[in-house]
């Protein structure tokens, strides 16, 4: 036996609302287009090309209507209508303009990846340096390069300023590891450390790569030349508990006096110990710098998908199995 499906009412009536919604959108999306190409001369709305215009020709035809403008009514209400949002846009968008205290200049625009954009800048300033003119055709290609490193760090940016610092300046830090677990600090932890899996994991490896060449190509450079220039005072060795003096043997040099080494330190001048302090400072900072983000590195690829999964079941099962412990 055939079955008959009956729809209830209140189906059939949404379908109709969105229906009409759909088409009081179009009418006034073409209302607006045409009055802003009626105005402007086709300023904003390009003109038809021949094959458009053949095909309205056609289509006109075919509705027996002539071949110039709209019948009357419709010639007065699409104008109309387009002049009437495009003038309740422009008025709303002027008075938000000047009731806002913005001061909307140049030198007030903020990007929203600052550091990611002045890096890609440095880059593409020193990749056209050393590209010249001869090597142009080359300069696609490492741009390319820049703009993937640019959306890395630009990534991991927008995560600290549009989700980490909102999200923690609103919740606070206490739904890290709370005393006693609720749904919404289950939750949190379990979002957060999913998400940090997902930008940590590329980030750092860029991050990674780009303190190497850093370190390869400015720190240690300067290392040298700092310790070229202002060396490090020797440390003096104590003598040995049990000294063996072998056969054929000659003996030990003797160390420098201290008297001695303190005179050589005096007669460094001034200048090159502020550059050799200065050099071996950011050598060693550029260093340090390098080994923390390898270690990141090789913490997020080995380590952070085990600690997370640890993190996420240990907040679940505080929740669900153990939910009044601690008891205070």
């Amino acid at each position: 036996m055939g079955r008959v499906r009956i729809q209830p009412q209140g189906s059939q009536h949404h379908r109709v609302r969105r229906i009409f919604r759909t088409a009081l959108i179009a009418i006034l999306v073409a209302a607006a287009l045409h009055a802003s190409e009626q105005a402007f001369g086709g300023a904003f709305v390009p003109p038809p090309t021949s094959m458009a215009a053949k095909e309205n020709q056609l289509v006109l035809s075919r509705q027996n209507l002539p071949s110039g403008n709209l019948p009357a009514p419709a010639e007065l209400l699409i104008p109309a209508a387009g002049v009437l949002l495009g003038g309740l846009g422009m008025a709303t968008g002027a008075a938000a303009v000047l009731d806002s205290d913005v001061d909307l200049s140049p030198e007030t625009f903020r990007p929203v990846c600052p550091a990611s954009d002045g890096l890609y800048n440095i880059g593409k300033g020193a990749a056209d340096a050393l590209l010249g003119a001869d090597g142009a055709e080359y300069r696609p290609l490492a741009i390319e390069a820049l703009l993937r490193v640019r959306l890395e760090i630009c990534v991991l940016e927008s995560f600290v300023y549009e989700a980490i610092v909102p999200f923690v300046a609103k919740k606070g830090l206490g739904w890290i590891l709370p005393l006693h677990e609720t749904i919404d600090t289950v939750i949190a932890g379990t979002v957060f450390i999913v998400a940090l899996n997902f930008i940590l994991f590329g980030t750092t490896k860029i991050l990674a790569v780009l303190s190497i060449y850093h370190d390869f190509l400015l720190g240690a450079p300067l290392r040298l030349v700092g310790f070229a220039v202002y060396p490090e005072k020797r440390v003096r060795a104590d003598p040995p508990l049990i000294q063996i003096n072998w056969p054929g043997r000659g003996e030990d040099p003797q160390p420098e006096p201290e008297e001695e080494e303190e005179q050589k330190e005096r007669d460094i001048p001034a200048p090159l110990v502020v550059i050799g302090t200065v050099c071996k400072t950011y050598g060693i900072f550029s260093e340090i710098l390098k080994n923390v983000l390898e270690g990141l590195d090789t913490f997020v690829g080995r380590y952070l998908v085990l600690f997370s999964v640890a993190y996420v079941a240990f907040k679940w099962a505080h929740f669900r199995l153990f939910p009044e412990f601690p008891p205070f």
